[in-house]
C-alpha cells in the first residue's frame, strides 16, 4: 500500500486527454515560475491576489481571455486533484476576465466554410495531385466524409505517422450498406471516455460528391484489412498534415484564393450548408453532435451551395 498515493495521482492524471495533461503541466509550471520571479510564496491554496497578478501579466502579454481561462483551468485542476481549495473561480477573477472580454469584443472566426460546390471542384482535381487511383480515392473519400459527417480532423485521420492511439477512424468502424454508410466514432473532443457515437450517411443526389459512393469505391481499393481506415497503399495512416497539404494544393489549383480555409472548414461547411438548405435547429445539432447553442458559431453565409 506504500504506493497508493502515486497510483491515485496517476489515475487522476489519466482522466485528462494527453494534450490537455501536457498543457496543464506547462501552465502550472508557468505559474510557479511567475511567483518565483515576483518573490511570491508558493502558497496553496494560491491566494487570489497571486492569481490576479498572474493573469494581469498574461493580459499585458496580449493573451486573450479564452487563453487565460485555459491556464486558470490548469491551476483549478491542480488544486482539486490535491484536495486543495480552488480559488481560481473567485468573483474578482471572473469579473476581470469578463471585463477584458467586453473590452476586446467577440473575436470573429473568419474561417471559410467548405461547400458542395467547392467539393465538386476538388473532386475533379484529386487525380491531378495524387500519384495513382488509390491515392485519388483516398483523398476524395476523406474529404467527403469530413464534410458530410461534420467531422473533426482528429476523428478522421491519424495525428502523425507514429500515431498508434487508434483514436481516429478504424476499418472496423465503417460499414457500407445498401444506400448508406454507418460510421462509429470511437471518441471525440466531447467524448473523452470513448462511449462512441454512430453516424449514418445516406446517398447524395449529386453523384460526384456522394459519400456512400466515394467510401464504397475507396474500400474496393483499400481492402478490409484492419488498421486506420484512411491509410496509404502501404498501410501507413493518412495524417492530418498530409490531408490538409493536398487539400490546400487542390484549392489553389481550383483558383480558390483569398479565403481562410482550414481543416475545420469541413465541419463549418456542413453546418452552414444545412442551415442554407433549411434544416431545423435540432437536425443541425444532431449533424454536428452539438448539445448547446455553440452550433450557431459554425453557421456562415455561403456564396453558393
Amino acid at each position: 500500500m506504500a504506493d497508493w498515493r502515486s497510483e491515485a495521482s496517476r489515475a487522476i492524471g489519466m482522466a485528462l486527454a494527453p494534450r490537455t495533461c501536457k498543457k496543464y503541466g506547462a501552465a502550472s509550471a508557468e505559474f510557479a515560475e511567475f511567483r518565483r520571479l515576483r518573490e511570491l510564496e508558493q502558497l496553496w491554496p494560491a491566494p487570489v491576489e497571486h492569481i490576479q497578478q498572474f493573469i494581469v501579466a498574461l493580459h499585458w502579454k496580449g493573451l486573450t481571455p479564452g487563453t487565460i481561462k485555459g491556464k486558470l483551468a490548469a491551476l483549478s485542476f491542480y488544486a482539486k486533484a490535491n484536495g486543495i481549495r480552488d480559488l481560481s473561480g473567485d468573483f474578482r477573477i471572473r469579473k476581470m476576465l469578463e471585463g477584458w472580454s467586453r473590452e476586446m469584443g467577440r473575436r470573429q472566426d473568419n474561417r471559410t466554410p467548405m461547400s458542395p460546390a467547392i467539393l465538386e471542384q476538388l473532386g475533379d482535381l484529386w487525380g491531378t495531385l495524387c500519384r495513382d487511383r488509390y491515392e485519388e480515392a483516398l483523398f476524395h473519400a476523406a474529404a467527403l466524409l469530413a464534410f458530410f459527417g461534420a467531422m473533426r480532423i482528429s476523428e478522421l485521420v491519424a495525428s502523425g505517422k507514429g500515431d498508434v492511439s487508434k483514436k481516429a477512424l478504424q476499418m472496423e468502424d465503417v460499414a457500407v450498406e445498401e444506400g448508406q454508410v454507418r460510421i462509429r466514432l470511437r471518441r471525440s473532443k466531447t467524448d473523452q471516455l470513448g462511449h462512441g457515437r454512430m453516424i449514418i450517411l445516406g446517398q447524395c443526389s449529386r453523384r460526384k460528391i456522394c459519400p456512400v459512393k466515394a467510401l464504397g469505391e475507396f474500400i474496393i481499393c483499400r481492402g478490409i484489412t484492419s488498421g486506420y481506415f484512411f491509410q496509404h497503399h502501404n498501410g501507413v495512416p493518412l495524417t492530418k498534415y498530409q490531408f490538409w497539404k493536398i487539400t490546400d494544393m487542390a484549392l489553389e489549383r481550383a483558383g480558390i484564393r483569398d479565403m481562410r480555409f482550414g481543416t475545420h472548414s469541413f465541419r463549418i461547411g456542413a453546418a452552414s450548408t444545412a442551415a442554407a438548405l433549411g434544416y431545423d435547429v435540432d437536425k443541425i445539432k444532431r449533424l454536428g453532435r452539438w448539445s448547446s447553442k455553440c452550433y450557431e458559431k459554425y453557421i456562415r453565409q455561403l456564396s453558393n451551395v
